[in-house]
């Protein structure tokens, strides 16, 4: 058993892209469960390495403090969950589950007097089984799959917007 991984449905559609238009960034928040972790993939690695992703792929992340400041309060939060095999044909193997997803605090459109400080606004998420061995490869495969869709449609809402008149200059 090597690797079997499947994507899931995404949030990322022109509408969720919009939720992302003007963010000015998000607050990295990683969590790993203890089965991940002894498979390789720490909370901590996790955090470090999708930042540094994140800000190759012109992302802006935001320290704790500047998101506490934004007034929607933007948090990409990165979830990874395992289960170890144990037996009957499953010991060996790793059945796992990347989730990426962009919260944010909302406003009720039909009653503006309620807000949600935490609002999912864009998601994408694996799920995927692979080996002990492969099992820290598969999942870094997945978390890098996810953080870049993510950067594409960050980086897609929040291009410049050209205007027929830009391009005359150009």
């Amino acid at each position: 058993l090597l690797s079997a991984p499947a994507g899931l449905e995404a949030q990322d559609t022109e509408w969720n892209r919009y939720t992302l238009d003007g963010l000015g960034g998000v607050f990295v928040r990683a969590e790993a469960d203890g089965a991940c972790e002894s498979a390789g993939v720490t909370a901590s690695s996790l955090l470090a390495g999708s930042a540094l992703k994140l800000i190759d792929a012109s992302v802006d992340v935001l320290t704790e403090e500047q998101m506490l400041e934004n007034p929607a309060l933007p948090e990409l939060r990165i979830t990874v969950e395992c289960v170890m095999g144990l037996g009957d044909g499953t010991a060996g193997a790793l059945a796992y589950g990347v989730s990426v997803r962009v919260q944010q605090s909302a406003q009720m459109i039909r009653d503006a007097q309620v807000t949600l400080p935490e609002a999912v606004t864009w998601y994408a998420t694996e799920v995927g089984v692979a080996s002990s061995t492969a099992a820290a490869a598969a999942l870094q495969r997945a978390i890098d799959g996810k953080l870049e869709q993510f950067a594409t449609a960050y980086v897609a809402a929040n291009a410049p917007l050209v205007l027929p008149a830009d391009l005359e200059r150009l």
